[in-house]
């Protein structure tokens, strides 16, 4: 960089760390040294700002000078993005150098100009090479040509037959001069009517902007009530919400109590189960007239324990009331 004349002075630990500026900078002095003409607009301040200009950065070099650099290593504003920057720079230090040689070329010879124009010594190398093809290959076809030659000479000419093909010639050139015309006219007046078209196309959009322009201009009579609408609309949405929120809420509870009753239920209908079995083995002991242990069963202990186990079922039966009357009660509440 120094050799191409960068003002700044650089090394490799300025870019250890990412240093997007010092890369834009240096980016921005090589295209602009590369072709002092080029336009690019060097704003980083922002992210959208930056990639535009590697964007077009990239562009302009891939346009101008067929190289391509990539614009996520610069970004990177590393090293790498010191490897893509040697591209542009290594194309100008060796034309720079290529420049110096010449020129020290052209002082040792010291020729004239106008004798070293090499564009025309190519144009002329080539013409000549051109030329000297062509007159071999007609060279080559002398031998066919001259018998063709000869023979056309010493045909006898009518003139009333060739007078007649010129005039076919020239009426088939007219017919097709006519017919060319012809279409021609046709082009001509398919292009007005467009013209035409499009002018009128161009009137009708015009009207169409002013109309839209003095729509949007103008407050609709209705918009008042709509905003208004707009915002009843929100409070009852939110109003919604919370209610509906709350529903969800009691049915989980509802649903929660009614999971418990039903345990109860079903425990009091096991209890009245187990009851009954009891019961029932009672009634076959009294039947058979013998006790718990085994001896046999007097008649008047019977009435106690009938009236122990009506105390027990009507127990029972209570729990049951008790459990549907909540039952009732929580359908009615919640409107079930």
């Amino acid at each position: 960089m120094k050799s191409l004349g960068y003002p700044r002075l650089m090394s490799m630990e300025n870019f250890r760390t990412p240093n997007f500026e010092l890369v834009a900078d240096c980016l921005h002095w090589l295209i602009q040294r590369y072709d002092p003409t080029v336009e690019l607009n060097d704003e980083i301040s922002t992210e959208g700002d930056r990639v535009a200009f590697l964007k077009a950065a990239v562009q302009i070099m891939l346009k101008k000078a067929r190289i391509k650099l990539n614009p996520k290593r610069i970004y990177a504003a590393d090293g790498h993005a010191v490897k893509e920057l040697l591209k542009i720079a290594t194309v100008l230090y060796q034309a720079t150098i290529q420049a110096e040689k010449e020129e020290d070329e052209g002082n040792e010879v010291a020729l004239n100009s106008n004798t070293l124009d090499m564009k025309l010594i190519r144009s002329l190398v080539s013409e000549i090479t051109q030329c000297g093809a062509s007159l071999y290959d007609i060279l080559e076809k002398e031998p066919d040509l001259r018998a063709a030659r000869v023979k056309a000479i010493t045909r006898n000419m009518d003139m009333e037959d060739i007078e007649k093909h010129v005039k076919q010639a020239i009426g088939s050139v007219s017919e097709n001069i006519a017919s060319v015309e012809k279409n021609l006219a046709g082009v001509q007046r398919d292009e007005k009517s467009l013209e035409a078209k499009i002018e009128k196309r161009k009137s009708e959009l015009e009207r169409s902007e002013k109309r839209l322009l003095t729509l949007q201009s103008v407050r609709p009579a209705y918009m008042d009530e709509y905003e208004k609408l707009q915002v009843d609309l929100q409070g009852l949405y939110t109003l919604y919400v919370e209610r509906f929120r709350n529903l969800q809420f009691l049915e989980g509870m509802l649903e929660q109590h009614n999971q418990r009753e039903q345990e109860k239920l079903e425990e009091a209908d096991r209890a009245l189960k187990r009851m009954q079995r009891r019961l029932r083995e009672e009634e076959q002991r009294i039947l058979r007239g013998e006790h718990k242990d085994g001896s046999r069963y007097e008649s008047p202990e019977t009435p106690e324990v009938l009236s122990e186990g009506d105390e027990t079922g009507a127990a029972t039966a209570t729990v049951i009331k008790s459990s549907a009357g909540r039952q009732r009660s929580a359908n009615t509440i919640f409107g079930r």
